[in-house]
Formats: structure tokens, sequence, C-alpha cells
């Protein structure tokens, strides 16, 4: 060993770090040139359950405090009661005391900790239960990822293919295959809200400054109880968060009245990106039912709903993501004619409108003509995307703006004809940026799209609308 040159040396270390075969971490007890090597990449991401706070207190020593950059915390909750799908009724378990104590006592210890250059928290909550009952086809942590996503364009990872041969007749699956719907009960057990209710008031947190709640949290934080652990970060920076979309198509007023009060008085000034996507179950549900009828009724006022919300916090943002929530037209509309967006470095929204259908084609050019009217408002802006994907279809509106020049881009599975007055008006913002030429691009997407995760994945959008590991599980399940 010591007659190989050092760099050699080093580059086989970050080797077997990066490969983490099982006892990879004891090796950095071997000397301390190894210690130097695989202690930082051992101490870089911390994941840790309830019951690993004690311990983490005492490896988290001021000396280790430096290597640590990402903490996730893996609140695990009872399994299932035999009697959770039986019609007799079993005990409710205090989830909410649960989870409201494990963050309580790791932010406790995180108020400790003087600001960070860079530290990510990630919260996640699930019962093993979960994917042993109806949801088997389900994942519960990111750690199932596989880094090496897939090479084939068209290899779309299959949970029934590539897992275990699930037969399980009580719970809807033979032989591999889901063949009954899941019960509502199943589904509000998957999905009941926690209600955050600590103990003592939270500290204040200087130390973190990303935070990420994936949608394998599926049991979403009651909107005001997230409130009370957000206002407590002062440095926040970053925050990605993928909640579901309400089961009930009922509850979806009350959701959205809850989400602008959320909005609106919590997201932190600090925040400088923002990536929101939220998931919703009936992109999954394999036995769809005749929809509810939606309340005619409207409680929320758009001037105050989320998209007007979204506008506002823009302003202040220098990246900002948001799929499936709010569609961009609501966002736009709530826009003032004399607001300039003079951080804002990219830009990515979803709309229903954007469909193959030729009906909406006339819509489709007012809302691309509308976002070029507001880009030019946009001094600092590199990237824009107007996208839409689910099932069978998939598309993308990209502009782009680099050391090489400008371009317009329509990727998708149809074509949409850009006519020359919206060309003109991408012309005109294009101009702004001091560049003389508009390269205008299109572009087909030949894969299979089975669903909205293999979408995102075809159109490879050049900025981030979900997390990585998220989109692998979403093409999975």
């Amino acid at each position: 060993w010591i007659h190989i040159p050092p760099e050699i040396r080093h580059m086989i270390l970050e080797a077997i770090a990066y490969c983490r075969y099982p006892g990879w971490a004891r090796l950095a007890a071997v000397c301390r040139e190894w210690q130097h090597v695989l202690q930082k990449e051992n101490f870089y991401k911390m994941k840790l359950g309830v019951s690993c706070l004690d311990n983490f207190e005492r490896l988290a020593s001021p000396q280790n405090r430096a290597l640590i950059h990402h903490i996730c915390l893996n609140v695990e909750l009872p399994r299932y009661t035999p009697t959770c799908c039986s019609k007799r009724r079993s005990l409710p378990v205090k989830v909410g005391s649960i989870v409201s104590d494990g963050i309580w006592k790791l932010l406790s210890i995180l108020s400790a900790w003087g600001p960070a250059k860079n530290l990510t928290l990630e919260l996640n909550v699930y019962s093993p239960s979960d994917c042993k009952h109806w949801f088997k086809n389900i994942y519960l942590s990111s750690d199932d990822v596989d880094d090496d996503e897939d090479d084939d364009d068209d290899a779309t990872p299959d949970a029934w293919s590539n897992g275990p041969l699930y037969h399980d007749p009580h719970h809807g699956w033979i032989g591999g295959r889901q063949v009954e719907a899941p019960p509502k009960s199943a589904i509000v057990q998957l999905f009941r809200p926690i209600e955050l209710k600590f103990k003592d008031e939270l500290p204040r947190i200087e130390a973190v400054t990303s935070l990420i709640i994936r949608r394998q949290l599926r049991r979403c934080f009651y909107l005001n109880g997230l409130a009370l652990l957000l206002e407590k970060f002062d440095r926040l920076e970053h925050m990605a968060f993928e909640p579901w979309a309400p089961y009930e198509a009922r509850d979806g007023e009350f959701h959205d009245l809850a989400l602008s009060c959320f909005l609106r008085k919590i997201l932190p000034d600090t925040l400088n990106k923002v990536v929101v996507f939220e998931d919703a179950y009936q992109f999954y549900d394999r036995f769809p039912k005749r929809p509810a009828p939606i309340p005619w009724y409207n409680l929320v006022d758009p001037s105050k709903g989320p998209g007007a919300i979204f506008a506002s916090k823009s302003l202040n943002l220098q990246h900002l993501a948001i799929a499936y929530m709010v569609n961009a037209e609501e966002i736009f509309r709530q826009c003032q004619s004399t607001w300039t967006w003079s951080h804002l470095q990219s830009l990515a929204l979803t709309s229903q409108l954007l469909q193959n259908d030729w009906e909406k084609h006339e819509q489709i050019e007012a809302l691309l003509y509308r976002s070029s009217v507001l880009v030019q408002k946009m001094p600092k802006l590199h990237t824009f995307v107007l996208w839409n994907g689910g099932k069978a279809h998939a598309c993308a509106f990209i502009y782009r703006v680099d050391k090489d020049g400008a371009s317009i881009t329509w990727r998708g599975t149809w074509h949409l004809e850009l006519s020359p007055r919206l060309v003109q008006s991408w012309q005109l913002a294009t101009s702004k940026r001091c560049f003389s030429e508009l390269e205008v691009r299109h572009e087909c997407i030949r894969g299979v799209i089975r669903c909205h995760g293999d979408a995102i994945y075809h159109l490879e959008l050049p900025c981030q609308v979900i997390d990585p590991a998220s989109l692998w599980q979403i093409r999975k399940e």
C-alpha cells in the first residue's frame, strides 16, 4: 500500500466509499489516512431514526459537524394491528405525538449548532406495514433508489417485473398483479395527515439551510403544524416540498384554503429556491371510479389563493418550480403589470391546457404569449419551462439563454406549430438580453409514456421539478 502513489491511494479510498460495500465505514479506523477520506463520506449524509438521536448527539461533536451536510430523520411508526384489515376497529395510534417528539428532539440538538455553510434536513414518516398490505409496490424510503436509474430510454422500471412476486389474495394481489382496488379505509390510513403538537416551544435553528419533504411521506403534515416548524428556521434558503393532493375531490377547496393561509404567512423570506411537486393517488389508481362531484362553491378568493401567493413570492426567489399544484395561467393572472422579477433565474410551471386538443390551441398560444411578456420583465432569467405530462402524453415549451445564445424549444409527443407572432414576442424577450437571434427548435419524443414520471424523464427538462429519488419511485410504482 505504501508503495502506491498518494493520488492513487486517494482514488481507491474514494471508490470504496462510493461503492458502499457492507462494512465499508469501519475501514475508517484502519489509520489516519483512511479516516480522512472515509469519515468524510461516512458523515456526509446521516440517516437517523428516533432511537438514534441520543447517539447522534454524542457523534455530532463540534469537530464532526462540518462533515455533516445532510440529515435524514426517518420516523418509524408502529406496525399495523391484526385488526387493521377487519371490520373491527382497533385503538388509534398516537402518530402525531410520535412524530412531534422525534422532530423536537432532533431540533433541540441542532439548536446548539452554529450557522452552517450547507446543511439539509429531510423528514420522512412511515410504518413498515405500509407496503405489506394493500400497497405492496410503494417505496417508503429513498434508500431503495438505484443510482444508475436505467440506461435504456424505453426501459421503464417496473415494480412487478423487477421486484418480488407478490401473492396475497386477501389484499388484492395475485401472481404479482394487483387485481382488486384497496378499500377506502386502507387509502385513508396510508394518507392520514399528521398533526404536529410539540410539548415545548421549538428552538430556533441557524444551521439548516435546506428542507426536503419527499412524496414518500404520504402522511402529510397538517399545514398549521408545518408552519410551526418552518418559522423556526432562520437561514432556510431552499425548500423541496412534495405533498399529495387530497384523495377526495370535495376536500380540495378546504385544502386550497389552508394552503393559501400557509403560503401567505409562513414561507420564509430567506428562501431563494422553492421546488413544489404535488402528487396524486389518482395517477396510480388502477381501478378508477367515477369522480365525485366538485362543489359548486369556491371557498378561496382567486386574488388570495395559491396562484396569487406564488406570484408574489416569486418576486424574491431565484429559482421556482411548481408542478401540478396550481396551473401557470392562475399564477400569471395574478401578476401585476408594474412588477419586475429582479432575482428570478429559472421558472418551471405546469398547465393542464398543454394537451393535444385542437380546441385548446388558441388558449395555449395565448398562454405562451403571456409568458413571453412576463419573461421580458425577468432580466436574470436563463431558463423558463412550461410543461405537462401524464399517461400517453408529454410536452414542454422551453426557453433557454446561455453564453452561446437564446433558443425556444417545443418538445413533446405531439406537435405544436409556433406562430410567427409568438416567435416574434419571444424574440423581443431575447433582444432584451442582447442577443439578436433566437433559435427555434421542434423535438419529438418517441418513448413510451406510461405515467407522469415517464413524461418528466423523457422531457429531459433543464431544471429540477422533482427530486431525482422521487422520480425514480414514481416510475417504479
